[in-house]
């Protein structure tokens, strides 16, 4: 049993050599080298035995219609081709041309054994070359085409074309046009593999005509059959569109597996993505199903996409971020101000579809036309809420998320920040590394966001996200992040840059970012710009370092944009000040220049509290200059998340009393909610920047007690801003600081 067991996984292993070298190499990867052999030794036996079978049955029915047998003859090449496949298998697998190199030795000793074996003798000896050569090269050929699939298709259609072009015409100097035609025939037909056309369409027509279950008739046609199919299978991508409409979950697996497991067919899978993505959006008839886009087309995986596809999903993913913020919205004026939003973001998606080539732009238009009509409906009914109901007072402030570009009235003050930036940037002779060092929480991401605002046509700013774990979670992932947020920035500014694919990263990832950088320097210097790279919270990158996610070659890779790269400028940002850190990051920075970013002045201060916006109906007992105004400077000393906290609070609470004017009273009950709701900003300050020693410091403080000792852990304070020394007293820096630990 155990005999015939071997021989059926032998001859299984062969037709995997041949028709799925990927699942066969995938399936022997655990083995060692000398297993590898002993593996190859044992299917080139096989394959001798199989190809005389063959070959005998073949001839012997040959010999009824006047064709003789050189029995010896046929047996001897038969042999020197299994041998030829040995050899190939052991030098492919040693020198790694294709990674399937044991495959490629097994598949082409016993497909070159048979033709040879069977045609030899009986035509002309350069037909017989022509058709051995062009079937036996044009099935291997496509092994070696899988490695260069992740580049280009079209490159593997034009090598195949010139190599056969270039074989026909060597067979045809030596042998006549008949055998180069014949050798070009075969070649094309075996390596395009345009045989598994007639089965792959029976099986097709067979669903859409018929009501046979569609997963078992995909399973049983030439996708499954064979790996390398390099024609474009006629109506593919419609038959994947078919099996997610009948099984949404297994459709979507299948497509996942063409895209994965079938390299040369992955055009198709992306297209049945395009058609049942649009599907699903089409369906959308309210704000309320856009806020859940993100999540029906959660089955994207845009590493894995074109980068026009990749391109829609991330505009998709924004639009459908701006939704949720609008049902999130607590008073109608942020609804409204949020629909604004939502009406460009749409408007901007619409622009860029028209300027995308291919079948990714115009099918997606018909989307952006019905979400821009629920975007007016939506619009219209609010509108009339508004002029029906007591008007709120709109409710502008953000605390906890970035101030973004389109709120950039809320983006107070900084200008002492901007014109350091700008003035490290103009510098022709030097151009140092910058970073912008605050403590948490008092703007450094709203600033590195708004860079571009203030910044002059000459400087292209890309921002990086570190706390993203998409950007920490390995070496290619945070190259792969950076070339895309990179090519995003310059298709902002009119550039068309695209960037590699995810899986171009996977092998050398440093290497492929920089020949890609070499490629954005020479547009930068050609059009004389700067590409301002800031990476926004720096540390996250260490930690990843630390936890071995990152290599230290990612600090290498910064020291050389730094040193070598004239038209890139690193600025970075973090809470913690660079020798605070574990690594050496000075040694990496060269010549960092430190920004310092505080808190805001209390004139900057006084016009985010009481202007924060056009027309905004909030009075405060007393004026701008009151004591209810200067109440809110106070406890928070101008901190400009607390400020923002404290005054979204104030709004929705007089929002809650129907009335527009803030008295003293009123400070007094948003103080009680910005110490809940702003509770993880204050925790974080206790629990994970303070020492034991510091956290009972600061309980002294409190209660009035003398600080007296203690001048590390003291300095340690007044450094991160937490307390402060005024005539000889130690005083908290921001007292709701101090009510919050009151409370504890």
């Amino acid at each position: 049993m155990s005999i015939t067991n071997d021989i059926k996984t032998a001859i299984y292993q062969i037709y995997q050599c041949i028709c799925k070298p990927i699942t066969f190499t995938e399936s022997i990867d655990s083995l060692d080298k000398m297993s590898e052999m002993k593996l190859l030794f044992k299917l080139s036996l096989f394959s001798f035995i199989i190809s005389i079978v063959i070959v005998g049955i073949v001839r012997t029915i040959l010999l009824n219609f006047g064709y003789p047998a050189d029995w010896f003859e046929i047996l001897l090449r038969i042999l020197l081709f299994i041998a030829m496949g040995i050899a190939l298998g052991i030098v492919w697998n040693i020198v790694k041309i294709t990674e399937e190199g044991i495959a490629l030795g097994i598949a082409w000793g016993i497909i070159w054994g048979i033709i040879w074996g069977i045609i030899w003798d009986i035509t002309e000896e350069g037909i017989a070359l022509g058709i051995a050569l062009g079937i036996a090269l044009g099935i291997t050929g496509s092994f070696v085409e899988r490695s260069f699939v992740f580049y280009s298709i079209a490159g593997s259609i034009k090598r195949g074309i010139t190599f056969c072009t270039a074989l026909s015409i060597a067979l045809g100097i030596m042998f006549g046009i008949v055998p180069s035609i014949v050798l070009g025939i075969a070649f094309l037909f075996s390596y395009f593999r345009f045989f598994y056309i007639l089965p792959h369409m029976i099986q097709y027509l067979r669903v859409k005509i018929s009501e046979h279950e569609p997963f078992s008739l995909f399973r049983n046609s030439p996708i499954y059959w064979d790996e390398l199919i390099l024609v474009p299978l006629p109506f593919l991508s419609n038959f994947l569109v078919t099996l997610a409409q009948a099984n949404r979950r297994e459709g979507l697996s299948e497509i996942e597996f063409i895209s994965s497991s079938r390299p040369f067919q992955r055009k198709a899978a992306f297209s049945a993505l395009t058609e049942i993505t649009i599907e699903d959006l089409s369906r959308f008839k309210s704000i309320e199903a856009i806020a859940d886009v993100s999540g029906n087309v959660s089955f994207l995986s845009v590493s894995d996409l074109s980068n026009e596809f990749s391109n829609v999903v991330r505009k998709i993913d924004d639009i459908s971020t701006n939704a949720k913020r609008f049902i999130d919205s607590s008073s109608n004026y942020n609804k409204l101000r949020t629909l604004t939003a939502l009406a460009n973001d749409v408007d901007k998606f619409k622009k860029t579809l028209i300027a995308t080539k291919g079948p990714v732009g115009y099918k997606f238009l018909p989307v952006t036309k019905t979400w821009s009509q629920i975007i007016e409906e939506e619009t219209n009914k609010l509108t009339e809420l508004k002029q029906d109901a007591y008007e709120e007072i709109p409710n502008p402030y953000i605390f906890g998320s970035p101030v973004r570009p389109d709120e950039s009235r809320l983006f107070v003050g900084r200008q002492d920040i901007i014109r350091e930036i700008e003035s490290n940037l103009a510098n022709i002779f030097q151009k140092p590394t910058l970073f912008l060092h605050g403590r948490r929480r008092v703007g450094k991401s709203s600033v590195l966001i708004n860079l571009p605002r203030f910044l002059g046509k000459r400087y292209l700013s890309v921002y990086i996200d570190c706390q993203d774990p998409r950007t920490t979670e390995s070496p290619s992932s945070f190259c792969y992040t950076l070339s895309k947020s990179t090519s995003n920035s310059l298709q902002d500014r009119g550039f068309t840059l695209e960037y590699p694919l995810f899986e171009v990263f996977q092998k050398n990832p440093f290497t492929i970012l920089g020949n890609w950088f070499d490629e954005i320097e020479k547009t930068l210097e050609t059009e004389d710009r700067l590409l301002l790279l800031a990476l926004d919270e720096y540390e996250k990158l260490e930690e990843s370092i630390l936890r071995g996610n990152l290599s230290i070659e990612i600090l290498d890779q910064l020291r050389n944009i730094i040193q070598h790269r004239k038209h890139f400028v690193v600025l970075i940002t973090g809470s913690k000040e660079l020798n605070e850190l574990e690594l050496n990051w000075s040694d990496y920075l060269i010549s960092a220049r430190t920004i310092k970013l505080g808190y805001l002045s209390k004139d900057e201060a006084r016009t985010l509290i009481t202007n924060p916006i056009d027309d905004f109906s909030l009075n405060y007992e007393g004026g701008e200059n009151g004591e209810v105004v200067n109440k809110i400077i106070d406890v928070t000393s101008c901190q400009p998340y607390l400020v923002q906290a404290l005054c979204f609070d104030l709004v929705n609470y007089l929002n809650s009393q129907h009335r527009k004017e803030a008295r003293m009273d009123d400070i007094d009950v948003a103080i009680r909610k910005v110490l809940v709701s702003a509770e993880n900003y204050f925790y974080y300050i206790w629990d994970s920047e303070c020492s034991e020693k510091e956290k009972e410091i600061l309980k002294r403080l409190v209660s009035n007690l003398s600080l007296k000792g203690d001048e590390e852990e003291i300095n340690s304070l007044i450094r991160r801003d937490i307390i402060e020394k005024l005539n000889e007293n130690f005083e908290f820096k921001v007292e709701l600081m101090k009510k919050w630990i009151e409370k504890i």
